[in-house]
């Protein structure tokens, strides 16, 4: 079944210019169009037909991606930037990065990996990265994902952290008034820091 994967250029979100998913036999799936001038620019997926399939917006601090795709919209969480993703609303949780691909979503509700990302030479476009599912019905949703990813590693954006089990009251003032985000930078830090963690 070859309609149930697309294809994107691995280098397409860093050559900040507007660029195209394609389906296996060449053919436009989308075509991801923006200003590309920072990291919070307003992203449109624009459909083969020319109208507008879906968005990426974002929060005022550029941690939480809110990710449209027709009538529906979910929420790409960064716990650890290049290592652990939440793709709320799907509930795939995703551990690794596009940047070094086998990669996996996992939905937490079933236990069963939705989308899989592998790195290929895709006919005349050079490398590309593979978006397989194996519901076809996700395969749109899953290619959102896989640009709002790329758009959060180009940029090496902030990271939330890693969830705590706060409850109540300290788990929404935790989110409201301290966790404005961690830089990319201190990120590194920290592991240069700890050699170990890794």
């Amino acid at each position: 079944m070859k309609n149930n994967r697309v294809y994107m250029p691995v280098d397409a979100v860093d050559k900040r210019e507007d660029f195209q998913l394609w389906y296996a036999d060449g053919d436009v799936f989308l075509t991801v169009k923006s200003d590309w001038q920072q990291e919070n620019s307003k992203v449109s997926i624009i459909n083969r037909m020319g109208g507008e399939l879906g968005r990426i917006r974002f929060d005022p601090n550029t941690l939480v991606y809110y990710v449209g795709v027709e009538r529906f919209e979910y929420q790409l969480h960064t716990y650890t930037i290049f290592d652990h993703y939440f793709f709320k609303g799907m509930l795939w949780d995703i551990k690794g990065s596009i940047t070094d691909p086998p990669l996996d979503f996992k939905n937490e509700g079933t236990g069963k990996l939705d989308v899989r990302i592998s790195r290929v030479k895709f006919k005349d476009k050079g490398q590309c990265y593979e978006i397989k599912v194996k519901d076809l019905s996700k395969l749109r949703i899953a290619a959102c994902a896989v640009v709002a990813m790329a758009i959060k590693e180009s940029w090496k954006g902030k990271s939330e952290g890693e969830p705590v089990e706060l409850k109540g009251w300290a788990k929404w003032k935790d989110r409201i008034f301290t966790n404005k985000g961690i830089p990319y930078e201190e990120l590194t830090a920290a592991d240069q820091q700890n050699p170990d963690n890794g």
